[in-house]
């Protein structure tokens, strides 16, 4: 394992992450005005949560890795941690 192996995976991760959060602010700002937000907006999050995973996995070049590998744990905390971040405590 090389050290760029790491930075390369939190650098796409962050990234990917970055993309998950607008994805989900985009649904949520296209139902707020619609008859049954709620249902509407966590069908068409699971939706894209979804499709926004199967893209991950087949643009991700540490497919080859096991999930427990090094570089792929590191890459999920940082996914996670900017993703917690945002959805969170940061306020758009």
């Amino acid at each position: 394992m090389k050290n760029k192996d790491f930075l390369l995976s939190i650098v796409l991760n962050i990234f990917l992450a970055y993309l998950w959060v607008f994805l989900i602010y985009l649904i949520l700002d296209f139902v707020k005005l619609k008859d049954n937000a709620l249902l509407l907006g966590g069908v068409l999050a699971f939706i894209g949560t979804l499709l926004f995973g199967e893209v991950i996995r087949r643009i991700n070049p540490f497919v080859k890795y096991k999930i427990t590998h090094p570089v792929k744990i590191s890459g999920f905390i940082s996914f996670g941690l900017i993703a917690i971040a945002n959805l969170y405590w940061i306020n758009f």
